[in-house]
This record gives structure tokens, C-alpha cells and sequence, in this order.
């Protein structure tokens, strides 16, 4: 007889099955708390770094903040006092603090940026903090020409010839006589006289071309102008004489003729030790400085501004002696302000000197002594109210008819206003060239030159339009 074992009962199928389902609800509950935590964790890290790249973008703010602030002319600079908000909301808020240091050079910056994250935005101390480092660098985009205007070139009625290289103009050039001529190799105008039917060139006067150019192979006067040539011929038509460009209506402007000192004379130099005494003491001729062995040429500091204790309340008289210049200077003085002064320069290198004048310059007439290398006055100061009558556009940069001014090696640069007042001139060519916010001339004519600038001054060593610019980016 076979004996056969009894099935299993479904109750223990029920209980297998539980225990089953059991053991899988919580595999399934693992995996989703893993993936939940996991979730978590990845959305922390995707906010976190979400928050610290803001940080990054903050700290950027502030080191792209800190070059437009030494763009505006600021190059003292030395960053932000307490920190600046970029962003705010309820739950975040965004600021950056900066600091600019003196980098390697005069024209070196070097900027630091820290970016900070606040979460929330009440919180006393920033979450995540991002630092940079900035090395921002001053160049120019073009360089000086034979006469340059940031505003307006008048030339009044009593000129005969006005001869240059290039001629650069913001606003307009305007001649008032028909017996004016105006001889240049290349002219360019971005503006227009608004009151005289939209000239770039106008009234009066004639254009020339020069018998010979410095440029091989040149042979055409290069007219370009934002509108018209209102000058007749060639008026806006080329010619034999001359290409012209009018009415392009895009002619790029002249955004700063500032030129720091610091960027000439960095730490090495010092104050001279007897002041301003190396200007109006001693006989003729004057060595700037007395101790030529040393860079000893920041008359009386390296302060800014004119300095009263400097001459005579500010004001140094520098009567018709010799300035030999051996080095860079930085002078915080009016010169000749209450006497017209007739001064010579020399410059007995063939090295650009500058001279950088912190006041005003009241010349009667001024030379440059034969054999000089080339030398820049940059004149800082504003223009005095004691010209407005001779002088309609300023005379920051003032030359008279007090004798003839021969100076084929100096350059005339004046952040404000040039007049030129009945200036006669002892030979040809007459200035290195000039440049200035308005230039006004109203030279005598043939008494006994005309005014020439001489096309072989080095101007290309004269930069304008200086702008910072970041150089090189590390995160720190």
C-alpha cells in the first residue's frame, strides 16, 4: 500500500507570499529613499554650484566695475569702501568687494575681486565666496597727430597757411576767410556745424594739397568726414587732388587726450630737493633737474593740483631763460600767469621728453633751441577766465605775439583749450604739433612765417585715447 504526502495547505502559501511582498516593499523602499537622498544630494551640489558660479559672476562685476572707474579717468582708484550689492531677492543676495593695487608699472593695475553669495539674503556671512585676481593694463588705440581736436578747430581770419601732417577733429573745422589755406596730407572729422548746413568742413578758406607726402606713394589729399565738405573744390567729390569720403556718418571720435604722468614717472622718480627753485633760481641756462645723475622732477611733490607754495603762489615766471629738460617732469604750477613769460626749451637727448603741468601756460612766445630733441608740455589746468576775449574756445595753452615762437621739437597738448593770438612764427616748420579740447588760431599771417608743423615730429609716440583694458584672469 503506498502512502502518499499530504499537500501544502494554502494557509502557508498565504504566509510565503506576505513575507514575499514584504521583503520587496522594502527593497523598493531602499532603492526610492537611496534615490530620494540621491535626488537631495545632486540638487544641493546643483545649487551650490549654481550659487558659487553667481559668486564668480559677482567677483567679475566688480573687477569689469573697477576698470570703468580708471577708464572715467579715476587712475587713483583703490577700490570699493564697503561691499556692493549686485542682486538681491528673498532668499539670496549677491555682493562684491575690490581692491586695485600698483601693479609692475605706472600704467599696471592689479585688481582682486571677491564675490559673496548671502543665503538667505539676511545672513550675517556669506555661503559660498569666490575670489579673482584682474591684471588690467593702459594702452592706446591710436596715437597723436599734427593737430588734434576733441571739439573744434577754428582757424580765425587773419591766417594765411596752416600746414600739417594729419589733422584729427571730433566736432568741425571751420575757416572764415576765403584767403585761408589749409594744407594737410590726411583730414578726418567726425562731427558738423549744426548751423552751417551740416559741414564737417566749412565757411571759408581753401584746401591744398602738400607738394610732397610723408607716406610713400601718397599722392591725393585723404578727406574722410562723417558729413559734408562744404569747400570748394573739391567739396564732396575726389578729384585729382583729392579722395574724398562724405557723409560716411560713422567716423570714429578722439574719447580722451589725457596722458597721466604716473604713467611716465613711476616710483623711481622723487621730489626735487630745492623744489620749485630749479625753475627760478640760478642763471640761465636751467638744468631740469639740477641733479641730472637722478630722477629728482616732481616740482614740489607728487601731489595733484597747483601747488601755492610752488613760484610765487602757484605761479612760476619763467621770464625769456633756457630750460634744458634731461628727464620727465611733473610741475604743480601755472606758468607765466601773471606776465607773459618767453621761454626756450631743450631737450639734449634724441629721447621724447614730457613736461606735465598741473596749472595753465602764458607764453608770449615760446622756442625750442636748435638741435632739441622732442619735447610734449602737457598742461592739465583749465581755462583761464582772463582770456576769454582773444580766446573764444579757451586758452589753457596760451601763445601770444610777444616775439616769434620757433619750436619745431615741442608738442603742445592741452586737456582744455589752445588759443594761438596773433602768434607770429620765426621759421618753418613752426610747432611739433598741437592738440587740445578746442583749438583756436588766430596767428598773423606771413609775420614773417605762416604756422607749419614740422611732419617729422615723432607723434606717434604721443598716445590718446588711453583705455584700461584686463591683460590677464586668475582665480585665486
Amino acid at each position: 500500500m503506498t502512502i502518499q504526502a499530504a499537500a501544502p495547505t494554502k494557509l502557508n502559501d498565504r504566509g510565503m507570499l506576505v513575507v514575499s511582498i514584504m521583503s520587496v516593499m522594502v527593497f523598493l523602499s531602499v532603492i526610492l529613499l537611496g534615490i530620494f537622498s540621491l535626488g537631495a544630494a545632486n540638487l544641493n551640489r546643483a545649487r551650490g554650484r549654481i550659487f558659487t558660479l553667481e559668486a564668480q559672476y559677482a567677483a567679475e562685476s566688480g573687477a569689469d566695475a573697477a576698470v570703468a572707474i580708471l577708464n572715467g579717468g579715476n587712475s587713483a582708484y583703490t577700490g570699493t569702501s564697503s561691499p556692493v550689492t549686485v542682486l538681491t531677492a528673498s532668499n539670496f543676495k549677491a555682493t562684491y568687494t575690490v581692491s586695485v593695487a600698483a601693479g609692475s608699472s605706472g600704467i599696471e593695475r592689479q585688481i582682486t575681486a571677491t564675490g559673496n553669495i548671502y543665503t538667505p539674503a539676511s545672513a550675517a556671512t556669506p555661503k559660498f565666496v569666490r575670489k579673482i585676481r584682474v591684471t588690467a593694463q593702459q594702452s592706446s588705440t591710436t596715437t597723436a597727430a599734427s593737430l588734434v581736436s576733441r571739439n573744434i578747430l577754428a582757424i580765425d581770419s587773419s591766417v594765411k597757411n596752416v600746414n600739417a601732417k594729419d589733422i584729427y577733429v571730433n566736432g568741425y573745422i571751420s575757416m572764415v576767410k576765403s584767403t585761408t589755406n589749409l594744407t594737410a596730407e590726411n583730414i578726418t572729422v567726425a562731427g558738423k556745424n549744426t548751423g552751417a548746413t551740416n559741414c564737417s568742413l566749412g565757411s571759408s578758406g581753401t584746401l591744398l594739397k602738400p607738394s610732397s607726402f610723408s607716406t610713400s606713394g601718397q599722392t591725393k589729399t585723404n578727406l574722410t568726414l562723417a558729413y559734408n565738405n562744404c569747400l570748394t573744390p573739391p567739396g564732396n567729390f575726389s578729384n585729382a587732388n583729392f579722395n574724398v569720403q562724405a557723409n560716411t556718418g560713422n567716423v570714429s571720435t578722439v574719447q580722451s587726450i589725457y596722458l597721466p604722468w604716473a604713467n611716465y614717472m613711476d616710483n623711481t622718480y622723487g621730489n626735487s630737493p630745492t623744489g620749485c627753485n630749479d625753475w627760478s633760481s640760478g642763471s640761465t641756462p636751467h638744468k631740469i633737474p639740477q641733479l641730472t645723475t637722478g630722477k629728482q622732477t616732481h616740482y614740489p611733490d607728487t601731489g595733484s593740483n597747483i601747488s601755492l607754495s610752488c613760484g610765487t603762489s602757484g605761479d612760476i615766471s619763467l621770464g625769456s631763460d633756457e630750460y634744458d629738460i634731461y628727464d620727465n617732469v611733473h610741475l604743480r604750477a601755472n606758468l607765466c600767469a601773471v606776465s607773459q613769460c618767453t621761454p626756450t626749451f631743450y631737450n639734449p637727448t634724441a629721447t621724447l621728453k614730457y613736461i606735465f603741468i598741473e596749472g595753465a601756460v602764458n607764453f608770449g612766445s615760446i622756442q625750442t633751441k636748435a638741435g632739441s630733441g622732442p619735447i610734449a608740455l602737457i598742461i592739465y589746468g583749465t581755462d583761464p577766465a582772463s582770456k576769454t576775449a582773444v580766446c573764444p574756445y579757451g586758452g589753457a595753452g596760451y601763445i601770444a605775439n610777444s616775439g616769434t615762437t620757433k619750436a619745431p621739437a615741442l608738442y603742445l597738448l592741452a586737456i582744455n583749450g589752445i588759443c594761438l593770438d596773433k602768434t607770429k612764427f620765426g621759421a618753418q616748420p613752426a610747432l611739433g604739433g598741437i592738440a587740445g579740447k578746442n583749438i583756436y588760431i588766430a596767428t598773423n599771417s606771413g609775420s614773417p612765417f605762416d604756422l607749419y608743423m614740422d611732419v617729422n615730429f615723432p607723434v606717434s609716440q604721443i598716445p590718446i585715447n588711453l583705455t584700461w583694458r584686463s591683460v590677464r584672469y586668475q582665480r585665486l
